[in-house]
């Protein structure tokens, strides 16, 4: 499974860049700017696949993930690549705009489309298990197709408590106590209590299989984690055009949390902090992992992550498409062209701080 989840992950976050690159490749093509390169993959290159009638090359590159676009002119200092009609430099700055600006329209529509397949074929919607009802009615454009009781979240697992030792996980939920079910979280605790300093059975679903663990509670009836209050899965679907409006809103709604998530980073950074969730390339892998027993799961986390690669490209950070967006601003505010060497060398430091980035947030995971 978690094999099967890494390789989900590397599909899903290629696909996503592919879609990203096809949209500054299409509006490149729309403009007239020739597209030396359309890359599968990150280089080094392992094969020249076929040439079109453009004479764009098509090539397979080593690293499976996504894939580049390379015009010409875009960043070449050589007069020669700067010159001729067919060059980036020498479009008009607001077609170069929209030529930037295209992965981040592209991975937003599929952000979109993906959460409108959601919607139309059904979306799950965790609702306290005592307000069913209430969700119901606050959905009345809604199917209602089915309902699950899972129990109780576990949001973490603690480390000094007796949970630690056993098999219980984040985003696992407690579902009952030495086959005794409860209805709410003081039931729960009465259980623990109730067998404190005993072997005691746990029953789990995890990714919808049931499973057992078995851990000693202490003499207060504690286990060492963070619940919430038991939860019911809501199977909804929605009309078609209700789906696209519905789509709409959550697509807004996640923009603006993705947003906020992002001014949190960078808010910690400058106060030397990395915030607790944030995550890399490592914790984008495990929410793969437990999202890949559900196709439309996995399809809602997709969505989610196309949005989150559009905010962030759009970000004003040199080597992003938003650090690009800032130099032809620029040049359409002054009339003038900055240095293309000098532009060169910030995108170059752009680079190294990106990668820096990353590798201190991928350490996070790994460490968590």
């Amino acid at each position: 499974m978690l094999f099967a989840a890494i390789i989900a992950f590397i599909v899903i976050f290629s696909l996503l860049i592919l879609v990203h690159e096809f949209g500054h490749f299409t509006m490149a093509r729309f403009f007239g700017v020739k597209v030396e390169e359309f890359g599968l993959g990150l280089p080094p290159q392992a094969k020249k696949l076929w040439r079109d009638k453009k004479k764009t090359e098509y090539t397979l590159n080593w690293l499976p993930l996504g894939g580049f676009v390379r015009m010409k002119g875009e960043d070449a200092s050589e007069r020669k690549f700067l010159q001729g009609k067919d060059s980036f430099a020498t479009k008009k700055v607001w077609q170069r705009i929209v030529i930037v600006c295209a992965g981040v329209t592209m991975n937003l529509l599929t952000g979109f489309i993906l959460l409108t397949i959601v919607f139309s074929v059904g979306m799950t919607v965790l609702a306290p298990s005592d307000q069913i009802d209430a969700t119901l009615t606050g959905n009345p454009q809604a199917e209602f197709v089915s309902s699950e009781p899972l129990g109780m979240l576990v949001s973490e697992v603690l480390k000094d408590g007796t949970a630690a030792q056993s098999e219980l996980k984040p985003y696992d939920f407690i579902s009952a106590v030495n086959g005794e079910t409860f209805a709410d979280a003081t039931e729960f605790k009465s259980l623990l209590r109730k067998h404190a300093n005993e072997p005691t059975t746990i029953s789990i679903i995890r990714r919808k299989a049931n499973l057992e663990t078995t851990l000693t509670p202490n003499a207060a009836g504690e286990i060492g984690v963070e619940i919430s209050g038991p939860l019911t899965a809501i199977e909804l679907r929605y009309p078609f055009p209700i789906s696209v409006i519905e789509a709409g809103k959550e697509t807004g709604r996640l923009t603006v949390l993705i947003v906020q998530s992002i001014g949190g980073l960078f808010g910690g950074l400058i106060h030397g902090q990395m915030p607790a969730g944030i995550g890399g390339p490592v914790a984008i892998a495990k929410e793969t992992y437990y999202r890949a027993s559900s196709l439309l799961a996995l399809l809602n986390f997709a969505a989610l992550l196309s949005i989150t690669l559009a905010i962030f490209n759009i970000l004003p950070i040199p080597a992003l498409d938003g650090g690009r967006l800032l130099f032809l601003i620029f040049e359409g505010i002054f009339r003038k062209k900055p240095s293309v060497k000098l532009e060169a060398k910030i995108h170059a430091a752009g680079y190294i701080l990106l990668l820096t980035l990353l590798v201190v947030i991928s350490w996070q995971d790994i460490f968590r």
